[in-house]
């Protein structure tokens, strides 16, 4: 046998290689080995056939919390089993957007990711003791970005952090947010990692003055680096970046990555509306998921939710595909499908119906799809997800063809 797994007869949609037609997919020794019309299925151990539904890239979540068993329950913000809310929900790739601070970063490359199928990517808060407390404030006091614990957690963890997160939240950002700023970036680039900046307040309109945080976004979307990511881009609290156009335009000329994560605190669909409107597509979608949102939406979903806003499956394929390689810097190995590449590889249907959604500002919002999960392939190891974060299904109010 010349193939380890066909995926036969399947509509492959790959933005990233202006791919959208009716193709076979081989994986051999985990990596895809061919890629055409009519590859014979008797030189394949396992066929599996997928007429009629659609072949992508292995979906990458840019923004997820996963330090799953790092946090006690009930004591802070808790992460998702990794495999959950990735391989069983049609990801293969998530970035773990710092769910934790130095002291407790380590518990990924200690039990996370060896137990893990999902392909794993960790950031650090810049917050030393981030998460690990029962509050939503990520930094209290300057103090608390240690930069002699972040050197030693560096060293004593070669190539475990590749990003650097920072949530413009809490009283301390309202009152010095551009010092609390300039210190992450400082530390992003003392180590060559992007910087991720969380923009929007859920809990600002609890304090006095919450507009003070608008001059600390605009501060740090005009200082962002190439490569940087924006998160939060349709977030309609307080903080976002509504009325900034001309900043975010700038922002994207310059190479920042302007990411959707809508978790359940951080999506208006006015906003993602408007900003469509104004060509302000999102870079990258993802879910910002967490425990307590696993079972309020997958990435899936959240990709549905933008295609109610009125974007392509090709667009949003494309900001969680090749746009999200190349946010993480892996566009040489993730987001296409390639012969020779990992095969990293998602099945899903396109479900038409009325699809209800609710946004943060609870508003409800219609679409007419929903993308359900039907195979996730991962390192060419065939994973059956289970309907995503949902396992009683996801259906629309009203169901159409399939």
């Amino acid at each position: 046998m010349e193939y380890d797994l066909l995926i036969r007869g399947g509509r492959v949609l790959d933005p990233g290689q202006a791919i959208d037609g009716v193709l076979d997919v081989a994986i051999t020794g985990g990596r895809v080995s061919a890629l055409g019309q009519d590859i014979l299925a008797d030189q394949a151990r396992r066929v599996i056939d997928v007429r009629g539904r659609y072949v992508v890239p292995g979906l990458i979540d840019l923004h997820t919390h996963v330090a799953y068993g790092a946090i006690t329950p009930g004591v802070g913000m808790e992460g998702c089993d990794p495999d959950v809310i990735g391989v069983g929900s049609g990801v293969t790739t998530l970035v773990d957007a710092g769910s934790v601070g130095v002291a407790a970063i380590g518990v990924f490359s200690a039990f996370i990711q060896p137990k893990a199928s999902t392909r794993i990517v960790p950031y650090l808060n810049i917050g030393s003791y981030a998460h690990t407390m029962p509050t939503m404030v990520d930094v209290n006091s300057m103090d608390e970005i240690d930069q002699d614990a972040i050197a030693r957690c560096m060293a004593a963890n070669p190539g475990l952090v590749q990003g650097v997160k920072l949530r413009l939240v809490g009283p301390l950002v309202a009152e010095r947010g551009k010092e609390v700023f300039a210190a992450a970036k400082d530390v992003a680039r003392e180590y060559g990692v992007p910087l991720m900046v969380h923009i929007g307040d859920l809990s600002a309109h609890r304090r006095p003055n919450p507009e003070r945080l608008t001059p600390v976004t605009q501060f740090a979307l005009d200082q962002l680096d190439p490569g940087d990511i924006l998160t939060h881009l349709c977030t309609p609290n307080p903080g976002g970046a509504q009325g900034m156009t001309q900043a975010l335009v700038a922002a994207r000329e310059r190479g920042v990555i302007l990411d959707s994560a809508l978790g359940r605190g951080n999506f208006g669909y006015r906003v993602a509306s408007e900003q469509r409107g104004l060509g302000l597509a999102p870079d990258t979608i993802s879910s910002d998921l967490t425990a307590m949102g696993q079972n309020f939406h997958s990435l899936l979903e959240c990709m549905a939710k933008f295609l109610a806003v009125g974007y392509s499956l090709a667009d949003v394929v494309r900001m969680t595909t090749v746009n999200a390689a190349r946010a993480i810097g892996m566009e040489d190995e993730l987001g296409a499908i390639a012969v020779g590449r990992e095969a990293d590889l998602t099945v899903l249907d396109l479900v038409e119906g009325d699809f209800e959604f609710v946004d943060t500002a609870q508003e409800t919002f219609h679409g007419g799809y929903g993308l359900v999960p039907v195979h996730t392939v991962r390192a060419g190891e065939l994973v059956p997800p289970v309907w995503g974060t949902h396992p009683w299904g996801w259906l629309p109010a009203t169901r159409g063809a399939l």
